[in-house]
C-alpha cells in the first residue's frame, strides 16, 4: 500500500461516515481502525499521508475532545462528494416518482414527509441532501406533484402529470 492509498483510506472514512465540513476522524479510529491494520512499512507512511492531506487543504488537524483529530475542510468536502447538481436533482426526482410508482399510486395519493426524512435523505450524501428541496420544488413547478398539509401531515401529492409520467 502506498502513501496515496493510505490518504485515500482516510478520505474514504470521511465519506463512509457522511461527514460534512468540520466533522472529525478521531485518534481512536486512526490508531485502532487504520494504523493497527497497516503493516510496519505502511505504518511509516501514515504521518506523511496525513501531512499530504493537510498540505492539500483537504483536512486539518485539531485538538478536540482530549485528542488529536483530523478535520474535514471545505475543499475536502468538495473532494469526497464531487457531484453534478442537475444529475443529482434528476436522480432524486426519479426516486420520488419511483416511490409513487412502487406504491401503485393514483392521482391525489400521497407520500408523507416522513418518507423523505427517514428513507430518502439517509440514502444520500450530505451534498445530495442539500438538493432534496430543490428537486421537490422542480417537481411542483412542473406540476408532477403538489405539496400539501393533510390532516396535520405535510406530504407530496401525485398530480395528473406525475401520474401520466410514471405510468408511461
Amino acid at each position: 500500500m502506498t502513501q496515496n492509498d493510505i490518504a485515500s483510506l482516510i478520505m474514504n472514512r470521511f465519506k463512509e461516515t457522511n461527514s460534512k465540513v468540520n466533522h472529525v476522524i478521531d485518534q481512536r479510529w486512526i490508531m485502532h481502525g487504520l494504523y493497527s491494520k497497516l503493516n510496519p512499512k505502511e505504518q511509516e507512511l501514515l504521518n506523511p499521508a496525513i501531512g499530504d492531506l493537510i498540505n492539500s487543504d483537504l483536512i486539518s488537524m485539531d485538538e478536540r475532545a482530549g485528542g488529536q483529530c483530523l478535520v474535514l475542510t471545505e475543499k475536502g468536502f468538495d473532494f469526497i462528494y464531487p457531484i453534478d447538481e442537475q444529475q443529482v436533482i434528476s436522480n432524486i426526482q426519479r426516486t420520488i416518482l419511483g416511490e409513487f410508482k412502487r406504491t401503485n399510486s393514483r392521482v391525489n395519493h400521497i407520500i408523507q414527509d416522513r418518507w423523505i426524512s427517514m428513507t430518502l435523505v439517509p440514502s444520500l450524501n450530505p451534498k445530495e441532501q442539500n438538493l432534496v428541496e430543490k428537486a421537490i420544488n422542480e417537481l411542483i413547478e412542473n406540476e408532477l406533484i403538489s405539496y400539501e398539509n393533510r390532516n396535520g401531515m405535510n406530504c407530496m401529492v401525485l398530480q395528473q402529470k406525475g401520474f401520466d409520467t410514471i405510468y408511461e
